[in-house]
């Protein structure tokens, strides 16, 4: 399973590509899983109503990790652990690293934090 963070769509439609296709290129649709801070990044920078109504209804398709109470608190601890260690990682990010390692994913990003959170496997395509 892969978590395609926010730098990756944005990447892909500052391109002039549909993420989309290009993620289907190297991955079948159930492998590919989202959270709510993904989510709203991406669609918060659409312009296009068209643009946004098709992102939308394809991340409508994707299995959602939630961000509940659970989440929020693994989500503190990394983020204390980190600090403690001299890396400090904008909350979105530690948000979805979390969300990501709850499900066992692997975050395709292009985003360099991600390399600082223990046990978080990067994906590529």
């Amino acid at each position: 399973m892969v978590l395609v963070d926010s730098s990756v769509y944005i990447q892909l439609l500052r391109a002039g590509k549909d993420p989309v296709s290009e993620l289907a290129r190297s991955f079948d649709i159930t492998e590919i899983v989202i959270c709510s801070v993904v989510r709203c990044e991406v669609l918060r920078g659409l312009i296009r109503p068209r643009a946004k109504a098709h992102l939308t209804a394809y991340f409508d398709l994707l299995v959602h990790i939630a961000t509940d109470h659970r989440v929020w608190r693994a989500t503190e601890d990394l983020a204390w652990q980190l600090d403690r260690a001299g890396k400090v990682l904008p909350l979105t990010n530690l948000i979805i690293a979390v969300c990501a390692l709850r499900a066992g994913a692997a975050v395709l990003t292009n985003d360099r934090h991600f390399d600082l959170v223990p046990r978080l496997q990067r994906a590529s395509f």
